[in-house]
């Protein structure tokens, strides 16, 4: 795309790292330029996004901490990782994604080919003075509330169960490094 278009601020701004993504092919309803940024897409000022195909998380598990980690001093408000299913074994993939992820308050949404990858940065775009709120159905608002989502997860967990967990434990720093033993002491369908 001519970098000489509409204003910038109506214009994707797409990473050089980005540059032979197969999504690009297939973004077609927003205008975009290539810009040197920190994420891979911008949306607007607040909003940035990385894409994370998990055939290359699958690879090089530490590429998306590493690059979260070098987004935090941009401080950006609105954080999505564009989290592209294309392998079938992905369970453990996105738990693994959730649990690395967590500390960043970056939101993950999934998509499963290029062409839906494009989609979602499409409607982020042409969302962006709606707010975010209009992209989530429920704000998480508390710590708890936000452990609690990420314990639901687990399939043999129920809610009983993870009020009682956040019960016992004060954080997800303590839940993840509890001693085995310490769930004996709590109460609950699981013991």
């Amino acid at each position: 795309m001519p970098t000489n278009a509409i204003n910038q601020d109506d214009q994707l701004i797409v990473s050089p790292r980005q540059r032979k993504n197969p999504v690009l092919r297939f973004i077609k309803n927003v205008s975009y330029i290539e810009g040197d940024i920190a994420s891979d897409f911008m949306i607007s000022k607040d909003i940035g996004v990385l894409f994370l195909s998990l055939k290359y998380h699958r690879v090089n598990t530490k590429y998306i901490t590493n690059r979260l980690e070098s987004l935090v001093p941009f401080r950006l408000r609105n954080l999505f990782l564009l989290c592209q299913v294309d392998v079938n074994d992905y369970d453990k993939l996105l738990l693994g994604l959730l649990t690395s992820t967590f500390g960043y308050g970056c939101k993950i949404l999934l998509s499963w080919s290029a062409r839906e990858s494009a989609a979602v940065i499409e409607i982020l775009k042409l969302n962006r003075y709606k707010g975010i709120e209009s992209l989530n159905k429920k704000q998480i608002k508390t710590h708890n509330e936000s452990v609690s989502n990420l314990l639901l997860n687990v399939k043999s967990v129920n809610n009983t169960d993870v009020n009682l967990i956040c019960e016992k434990f004060n954080s997800l720093r303590e839940i993840l490094h509890f001693n085995p033993d310490t769930i004996q002491d709590i109460k609950g369908s699981f013991n």
